[in-house]
């Protein structure tokens, strides 16, 4: 997808954005590059707002799941005996418009464009989505008639795939406010797919969760990590994981092991039980374990493992041994060509059964609290009630993840690995996965533990993640920064800079003045940071004293050399030295 445009409706606005803020992502002249891949850059001081808008449509996005999704659990919904439930006439965001293009459903047309055979990339569904106050938001198709020749309202199953594939959430500071839609989200997922095990329904294969909303916070470190390598081949030309490879240093893993909790057990469905002669006397007649609808998918583990075995732990607190399944991968070439035969040379596949694996943690969780965080509007929910047990009670654990790195003789545990190593193999790796998806980023300060180099080499690292895509394939991406690194990478059409008036706090955003393109990082931090130093206070302090000693002193070459051996090149020292020199050739 490719957003066009975003405004705040309500009273009292959303977070700190008032009732009347606007934001275009793509303007009507530059429609015609809704098909490149060009992130759009939102910079500003802290507390400018940027943030919430990211926020907004996580919050959107997450109502317009619940609404068109094909599962919701019993007791999600708003009715008589739930008067705290789902209500798809109330958002967060309560009253707004929001404008975006997504490729065209070739189940959705019965007519070929006119463009079309000029230009495939002309071809693409204009959506409107207008919500007013307690009112279900209207979804609109605004150019159908080029492309079908119904005009009867959208139904769900249309919504569905008009909709972007997913809505991804990333943050390097933990975001509470950008999670909370993602934290309730995957509670959807583990019970869309507890209740399909209680009835004993096929889950799928392979296993995906239909909500469209996925955070990919430090949990998920691992999985993005071994779903990219796992499926590296050394002889495609393509050189796709070169960013991860060569910024990181990283050769390739060398050994992982995958722990799978095998005795934890949910108690059958009542319409099931009653089809059975049920001995109450064995737990384990009337409940069926967790992981059983993903057998399939663990068989394609095993098969890929080095060695493998199934592991009974005495408990001191217990009657019964903890069941395990430990699988072991020490990783080569034979290893990748298992991988990529079982999960169909596909990334993404894999780490989708990671992720619900790690989803399925919320086992610990009772019903009374995931109520609690279906119906909160608390931020901070996530802190009170998180879905992570103690280890030995986790469905799926990481252990032993060792990886090889350039220069340095013997392997690596991944927590050696600095706070910059991890947060970029992080957020380039989830780039990699869902790079071929019609997505949604949404990356709050991805960049925040980069050195120099690194974030002057970001927007080049990303948009050779999506190097090779296809026409039929939109992406979308937004990232809140404070470096002037990201914005002088990127054209000044898709730079936002806001700002939030220190008196009445309104949040005004706007296109830059001046082509940031290849602009200087000073001449960017000063127009967009608005910060006119290229120095640290303190160094601007010492400068301010020996200006002050300058007014005083009849010695200005004893000053000149002080100036000299004090304070480091810059331009606050170029100006402050050809003063003094304009003083001494005046004498």
């Amino acid at each position: 997808m490719r957003l066009i445009r975003l405004k705040i409706n309500q009273e009292g606005g959303f977070r700190s954005l008032q009732k009347g803020f606007e934001i275009y992502f793509l303007r009507d002249f530059d429609y015609k590059y809704a098909h490149e891949f060009n992130p759009n850059i939102l910079a500003g001081r802290n507390g400018s707002g940027k943030s919430n808008v990211l926020e907004a449509l996580a919050n959107i996005f997450y109502h317009l799941d619940c609404m068109y999704n094909d599962y919701l659990p019993d007791g999600f919904l708003k009715d008589e005996e739930n008067k705290a439930g789902f209500d798809n006439t109330l958002g967060v965001v309560d009253a707004y418009e929001l404008e975006y293009f997504t490729p065209v459903p070739d189940g959705l047309r019965d007519k070929s464009s006119k463009e079309a055979t000029q230009n495939p990339t002309s071809e693409k569904v204009r959506i409107q989505i207008r919500k007013e106050v307690a009112q279900k938001p209207i979804i609109e198709w605004i150019n159908r008639q080029e492309y079908s020749s119904i005009a009867e309202p959208l139904g769900k199953k249309e919504i569905q795939q008009l909709l972007p594939s997913y809505v991804l959430g990333y943050s390097s500071g933990e975001n509470e406010l950008l999670s909370l839609p993602f934290f309730k989200t995957r509670f959807l997922h583990y019970d869309e797919y507890a209740d399909k095990l209680r009835n004993e329904e096929s889950y799928g294969y392979p296993p995906k969760p239909e909500g469209r909303l996925v955070y990919l916070d430090n949990e998920f470190s691992q999985a993005i990590l071994l779903a990219n390598l796992l499926m590296q081949d050394e002889e495609q030309e393509d050189d796709i994981l070169a960013p991860l490879l060569e910024n990181v240093e990283l050769e390739d893993v060398d050994e992982f092991r995958l722990i799978i909790c095998q005795d934890r057990y949910l108690k059958l469905h009542e319409d099931v039980l009653q089809d059975r002669e049920i001995d109450l006397s064995d737990e384990k007649s009337y409940s069926t374990e967790l992981t059983a609808n993903l057998k399939k998918s663990i068989e394609a583990l095993k098969k890929c493992a080095t060695a493998y075995e199934n592991r009974y732990i005495e408990q001191a607190d217990e009657d019964k041994p903890r069941e395990y399944l430990i699988l072991d991968y020490k990783v080569t070439d034979a290893t990748k060509t298992a991988f990529r035969f079982h999960f169909a040379n596909n990334p993404l596949q894999l780490f989708q059964l990671f992720q619900l694996l790690l989803e399925l943690n919320a086992h610990v969780v009772s019903d009374r609290d995931k109520q609690q965080v279906y119906q909160s509007k608390n931020i901070f929910i996530n802190h009170d009630i998180y879905p992570t047990p103690l280890e030995d009670d986790r469905v799926l654990r990481f252990k032993n993840l060792w990886i090889q790195k350039k220069g340095v003789e013997k392997p690596l545990f991944t927590k050696e690995l600095s706070d910059g190593e991890h947060q970029f193999l992080h957020s380039l790796g989830l780039c990699l996965l869902f790079r071929n998806e019609n997505c949604l980023f949404l990356l709050d300060e991805p960049e925040t533990h980069f050195n120099p180099d690194w974030k002057a080499k970001f927007i080049t690292n990303v948009r050779h993640c999506f190097a090779k895509d296809g026409a039929d394939t939109m992406r979308e991406m937004l990232i809140t920064t404070h470096s002037p690194y990201l914005v002088s990478d990127s054209e000044s059409k898709y730079v936002h800079i806001f700002t939030k008036n220190p008196e009445t706090k309104e949040v005004s955003c706007r296109f830059p003045d001046f082509q940031t393109f290849g602009s200087s990082v000073n001449k960017i931090t000063i127009k967009v940071y608005d910060k006119p130093d290229t120095i640290g206070a303190y160094a601007r302090s010492r400068i301010a004293e020996l200006r002050s000693e300058h007014e005083s002193t009849e010695d200005k070459e004893a000053l000149l050399k002080k100036v000299e051996s004090e304070i480091g090149d810059s331009v606050e020292r170029v100006l402050f030295i050809n003063e003094i020199l304009d003083q001494i050739e005046e004498k």
